[in-house]
């Protein structure tokens, strides 16, 4: 008896995570092409699954409509996390996005149309077609309303720190089950509405909410997925043959591509990327929930045929995920459509150290982009050939405006430790962890200015590598440089020569960059490029005559490192 109540409110609570991500800005130059894939795609979808279901399968004209309506979907569930690795241009990513989003709700009402009609008789085609209008009108306003209510509460801080996750989950929840009290089916639609509200809204603590709401996401999706193929027999697997891997190929090979094609006419897509957006496109839990839950009720109807929906539409979520999922990056890539594991580097700060490495690192053929908040900075960095931004980083307009292709990690060079950890913090959606990175603090441990080491992001180079004491070096003469190892120059033979004179850097070997940290050991091999901050033979010797850099100022030699890829 739990089952069916479980299964509906952990696809609203996803559907709601998923809204929370869409922001109205990013999809304004699309808007025309995801209403059209919405419309135009998701008919051609519908249609063309119902010929095939009927004409290749055998199904009932009934049957084979609802089969069209429950793969229409595509899940965020799948697009979400291939989106992230893929790295699409902002476009295609949008549109995959939106669509993916959008047309669950959408989908799932369609397919609860068709259930109904078919339960009813073939004389309710205009009580069906009213129901829609019904749903879709009780949907958006309860969506709206619980948004705005919940906004005001949150904005208000009615709700204690500790509790606002869990009274974020009883508002979806309590919205999707007052919504179909009123009238059913149309709690999804309402949590859509109610997470995109949300998503473009100013609240500060947005992007806690959503963290929050992913982890119980990925959750609830590997949870819902053994539950719902628990439900298979042999017998129901038995029933899937030749014809149902046809019909994937129909699914995949031409209702997707006509779809795409049909929507995007006159558009200022590129013809790479309607391609990409042709080939992309997965299904996920909602289309394995519904049609669980509808072939249960079918068979209870006496619709023996129904017994075959469930594994037909699990063999299409499978095959899209597997084959379309599977090759995303590698068709991205070829299409040129993706950026191929994204190695340059953000710089924030203007300064005499992070010009000399930016220089360095766009000799060695890699995305430079710097940012800073002072003109003459900026400036300064455009006359030595270094593309740079003027705002601050912290910024959303900044974060929207900046030009990111191609970067994959930030370093934060600035004076001002808690400006360097504020701005990992803030760019770690983007980056990840792993990929930023930031100047150690110069208060020492102990220190009450120091920032928490919770809020600090990934620490360059070695602990004593604080922004004096490098900009120290580049005014005593050192600067930075690359050297290439060999066989016969090794790593211990640089220290060797080096001394304590040097500070490592980082380590190149073609586009594979390990950047120095204060955690891990830097074992740069033959054929990597070492790159330090050091001074040059003369001024290693005056050094060594004039005392002027201690071992107790200098950095460890050991160097130390994390290797990103």
């Amino acid at each position: 008896d739990l089952f069916f109540p479980f299964v509906s409110l952990s696809v609203s609570i996803i559907l709601f995570e998923g809204a929370l991500t869409l922001n109205l800005r990013e999809v304004r130059q699309v808007a025309t092409v995801v209403r059209n894939l919405l419309v135009i795609g998701a008919l051609v979808t519908v249609l063309g699954s119902a010929v095939a279901g009927h004409y290749i399968m055998g199904l009932s004209w009934n049957m084979a409509l609802l089969f069209g309506t429950l793969i229409v979907v595509t899940g965020p569930t799948v697009i979400a996390p291939l989106l992230r690795n893929v790295r699409p241009t902002e476009n295609t990513a949008s549109i995959l996005k939106w669509e993916g989003i959008l047309i669950d709700p959408l989908g799932a009402l369609l397919a609860v149309l068709v259930f109904d009609y078919m339960i009813a008789g073939s004389g309710a085609v205009g009580h069906t077609v009213v129901g829609f209008f019904r749903i879709v009108f009780i949907g958006l306003t309860l969506g709206l309303v619980a948004g705005f209510l919940t906004y005001q509460i949150l904005q208000r801080y009615l709700v204690p720190d500790y509790l606002r996750d869990f009274a974020i989950i009883g508002a979806v929840t309590g919205t999707f089950a007052v919504s179909n009290l009123i009238l059913e089916e149309s709690g999804l639609l309402a949590v859509t509405v109610m997470g995109i509200f949300l998503a473009n809204t100013q609240l500060q603590q947005l992007r806690e909410i959503w963290y929050f709401k992913e982890k119980i996401s990925v959750l609830l999706i590997s949870t819902l997925f053994i539950l719902l193929a628990a439900n298979f027999t042999r017998e129901a697997l038995g029933m899937l043959d030749w014809r149902a891997f046809v019909i994937l190929a129909v699914v995949m090979l031409l209702l997707r591509p006509l779809g795409v094609f049909l929507s995007s006419i006159r558009s200022t897509l590129a013809r790479n990327e309607r391609l990409f957006l042709a080939w992309i496109a997965p299904r996920g839990i909602v289309a394995a929930a519904v049609s669980s839950l509808f072939t249960i009720e079918l068979l209870k109807f006496g619709y023996d045929e129904a017994a075959i929906l469930a594994p037909l539409v699990f063999l299409i979520i499978g095959g899209t995920v597997l084959i379309q999922g599977g090759t995303a990056k590698f068709v991205a890539q070829r299409l040129g459509v993706s950026e191929a594991d994204p190695q340059g580097f953000l710089l924030m700060g203007g300064n005499a150290f992070s010009f000399a490495l930016g220089q360095l690192l766009q000799e060695q053929e890699f995305v430079v982009r710097l940012v800073d908040s002072n003109h003459e900075n900026v400036a300064e960095a455009r006359l030595r050939g270094l593309p740079a931004y003027h705002g601050n980083i912290l910024s959303e307009f900044t974060e929207s405006d900046l030009d990111l292709a191609g970067i994959g990690r930030l370093l934060a060079l600035t004076r001002n430790d808690e400006a360097n950890a504020l701005a990992c913090k803030h760019l770690e959606d983007e980056f990840g962890s792993s990929g930023v990175y930031q100047l150690p603090p110069r208060h020492p441990e102990t220190s009450k200015d120091r920032p928490s080491r919770f809020q600090l992001g990934r620490q360059l180079f070695d602990v004593n590598a604080t922004y004096d004491h490098l900009l120290e070096m580049m005014e005593a003469g050192a600067t930075v440089k690359s050297t290439p190892l060999t066989e016969q120059f090794q790593y211990i033979d640089y220290r060797a020569e080096y001394k304590d004179q040097f500070v490592p850097l980082m380590a190149i070997r073609g586009k594979t960059v390990t950047i120095a940290t204060a955690d891990t050991p830097l074992e740069p091999q033959p054929g990597w490029t070492i790159v330090s901050l050091a001074y040059d033979a003369a001024t290693r010797s005056e050094n060594s005559v004039d005392g002027a850099m201690s071992p107790a100022e200098s950095v460890p030699l050991g160097g130390t490192a994390s290797s990103t890829q």
